[in-house]
């Protein structure tokens, strides 16, 4: 057994102290997510077709907004958009009629596979997404909402307050949909005029790549 003296000890603890302040410097930090029932944070991001867009604008023409992390490689993501299942476009497909707003949102690096106005396009171009693709490369509006998975779901209703956040459904593994869809439901609600009885779930999904 190895006895330190209390010079060294005292050593011994600054440099551990310096490396874990070393270690999290260049972890992701935890910002206060958007919380249900209060403002969304206001954003403007450009889309891959160059396309700004800003959420306060849908919100002041009384839409109420869904936005949806979005990795085009992310199995999770792919799940929802196979031919089998396109599960986020059968949604906007049946909202088409009402004034809901449907935004993606890529939070991947610059330098990263997966971001990038090539790669997204080709997503859109492969799975017939008409939603705005917006890049946010930075990871500024990502880290503003918490967002951590793909896909990572939130409601924001005409008023620009949050009102469901989380999954898209219940069943969290990538090889189909769940029975129950937690955005379609809640934003039945939100354009009822109903309190949304599930606001707030775990996603599920890859991490996003900030």
């Amino acid at each position: 057994m190895i006895k330190l003296t209390k010079s060294r000890a005292v050593l011994f603890a600054l440099s551990a102290s310096v490396t874990g302040a070393m270690m999290g410097a260049g972890a992701l930090q935890d910002s206060k997510p958007a919380e249900i029932g209060a403002k969304a944070p206001d954003f403007t991001l450009v889309d891959i077709n160059g396309k700004k867009h800003t959420l306060s604008d849908y919100t002041a023409k009384g839409h109420t907004v869904v936005l949806e992390w979005f990795n085009p490689d992310c199995p999770f993501v792919k799940k929802h958009y196979r031919e089998d299942t396109g599960t986020m476009l059968a949604i906007q497909q049946d909202m088409k009629d009402e004034k809901v707003t449907w935004l993606l949102i890529n939070s991947g690096r610059v330098d990263h596979s997966t971001t990038g106005v090539e790669r997204n396009s080709k997503a859109v171009d492969d799975w017939g997404i008409t939603a705005p693709v917006l890049l946010d490369e930075s990871g500024k509006v990502g880290m503003a909402y918490n967002a951590k998975r793909t896909p990572e779901m939130y409601i924001i209703d005409a008023q620009g307050v949050l009102r469901y956040h989380g999954a898209i459904d219940d069943r969290s593994d990538a090889a189909a949909p769940g029975k129950t869809n937690y955005v379609r439901n809640a934003l039945q609600q939100v354009l009822a005029g109903e309190t949304v009885t599930t606001a707030q779930t775990k996603a599920y999904g890859c991490s996003v790549k900030y």
